[in-house]
């Protein structure tokens, strides 16, 4: 099913319907009502979106984006309402759940304190707003940063934003607010500074590149050699993303960083890409911090960082896979 990437397709109308269970008797079929669950219901299509609890606070997606323009102003003050525009939007087919981006169009970092020919690309920050309706995914804003030249996103793995709620009447209010940590998003501005210029200064070689890339976004090959054209079509488009920004940026980490930040906020209509937009930006800027944290010392060994990245969660003995 085609993925939702329009405003207009996750706006659609909701509303909350009893759940019966059909129990079969020796007299037919009898509609039993069951208290404890409620149906969220697509009220153009029909759809169900989500079985919940009776406690389920409903929040439809154009109150979480209000929610979000709210939260901007909060976080960037010296902002106005009409300045934020949404710049992306992500959802699957089914209207489940949704990732909403809004971004300032003026506002990017200051770098002005490092020499001209340090300076990084300008990026400017953007907060997601994510919304369900099926009560797996918390209602949650968190902010990212958006390199603007080409659109291409990370998500910050921490957060200065201080709001993320389970879709839960006892913890969701009517009306809520936000608490920033300003001393958090001045360091977090200032590290990001610091990390894009690291990068940019960071030697690899063209092979170390490609392998950072696969080992950070956790792409691997399918088990007995599944879709063998589709892993095809994923190298040679991961190949192409590094070569085009090796061309641009020069043999760094910064290439590597962009070539991750352009496939996670572009990905690739393939059966081996299994994570979507989100997921790939979150591992992004994971990649970074560890990165950034590790590079900078003096037993670092990016062999050893390649093949950490590249194990499996929890099975740490594993062997990696290296393309």
């Amino acid at each position: 099913m085609a993925r939702l990437n329009q405003l207009s397709d996750i706006l659609f109308a909701v509303e909350e319907q009893p759940v019966c269970a059909r129990i079969a008797t020796e007299d037919g079929q009898h509609l039993t009502p069951i208290p404890e669950k409620k149906a969220i219901v697509n009220v153009e299509s029909g759809r169900v979106l989500g079985v919940v609890g009776r406690g389920y606070r409903l929040v439809t997606n154009q109150q979480a984006l209000d929610w979000g323009k709210q939260c901007c102003r909060t976080v960037f003050p010296e902002t106005n309402a009409r300045e934020w525009q949404v710049s992306a939007v992500e959802a699957p087919g089914t209207g489940g759940h949704c990732h909403i981006d809004l971004v300032h169009n003026t506002a990017s970092l200051d770098f002005t304190h490092l020499p001209a020919q340090s300076r990084p690309d300008a990026y400017g920050p953007f907060i997601r707003v994510s919304n369900s309706y099926n009560g797996i995914r918390a209602l949650a804003f968190n902010i990212g940063f958006q390199r603007k030249v080409c659109t291409n996103g990370l998500m910050a793995s921490d957060t200065v934003i201080r709001f993320k709620f389970a879709h839960q009447k006892a913890a969701l209010k009517e009306e809520i607010s936000f608490t920033v940590a300003r001393d958090k998003l001045h360091r977090m501005k200032t590290t990001f500074c610091k990390q894009l210029t690291t990068l940019s200064q960071y030697h690899l070689e063209p092979s170390q590149i490609r392998l950072l890339v696969y080992a950070a976004l956790r792409l691997q090959p399918p088990p007995d050699n599944r879709f063998p054209q589709d892993w095809e079509n994923l190298e040679a488009h991961i190949e192409k993303l590094c070569s085009s920004y090796e061309k641009e940026l020069g043999t760094n980490a910064y290439a590597a960083l962009n070539t991750m930040t352009d496939f996670a906020s572009h990905p690739l209509s393939n059966r081996n890409v299994r994570r979507d937009r989100h997921s790939y930006q979150r591992l992004a800027g994971q990649w970074l911090d560890d990165f950034f944290s590790e590079c900078r010392r003096p037993d670092f060994d990016l062999s050893y960082h390649i093949e950490h990245l590249a194990q499996p969660k929890g099975k740490v003995d594993a062997k990696p896979f290296l393309p």
